[in-house]
């Protein structure tokens, strides 16, 4: 509906590592996490989900060729801060800053905000906010390597010189 009525710039997110998330993390038994310690069924449906969209994608790109479909990989950026986190600024990729309980600081009958939950003092240093959501902090490095770090493609800088080179006509 988007490209029929005209859009030519289009940015399609994929779906995170949901499985990496506190509330999948506490679900999930030992023995079915992967080699981030995320639940890998959650994990294996998302990467199967992003797959199809991408091939969708495609499709839209061969019908569409005057529009720029681009592709946030979600994923993969957010592995990339769970695999180096200390140089994204973070020392917690598992537990929520705001919460109560475990390890994790997560409890489904006790969510942030309710009484006796607490809030970390540093939430810049903590990737989920509260089991359920990301941190500012996390928000702006998926932003960035969405932006500057090719974790888009067709990249952003690609989009605007596409963008300027459609207008040079109409600024003669």
């Amino acid at each position: 509906t988007v490209l029929d009525s005209g859009a030519r710039f289009i940015v399609v997110q994929g779906l995170p590592p949901l499985g990496c998330w506190p509330l999948a993390k506490l679900l999930t038994p030992h023995f079915a996490k992967d080699e981030m310690g995320c639940s890998a069924v959650i994990n294996k449906a998302i990467m199967a989900h992003n797959d199809l969209l991408q091939k969708t994608l495609e499709e839209f790109r061969r019908n569409y060729p005057n529009a720029t479909i681009a592709y946030a990989d979600y994923f993969n950026a957010f592995k990339t801060v769970m695999g180096n986190l200390t140089e994204f600024g973070f020392s917690d990729g598992s537990g929520a800053c705001c919460g109560v309980g475990g390890g994790l600081n997560f409890n489904l009958n006790n969510l942030c905000g309710m009484d006796g939950t607490n809030t970390c003092s540093n939430p810049n240093a903590y990737i989920h906010w509260d089991g359920l959501h990301l941190t500012e902090a996390m928000n702006k490095q998926i932003a960035r390597l969405f932006l500057l770090e090719g974790f888009c493609q067709p990249s952003f800088v690609d989009l605007i010189k596409r963008h300027q080179s459609l207008l040079q006509p109409s600024l003669q």
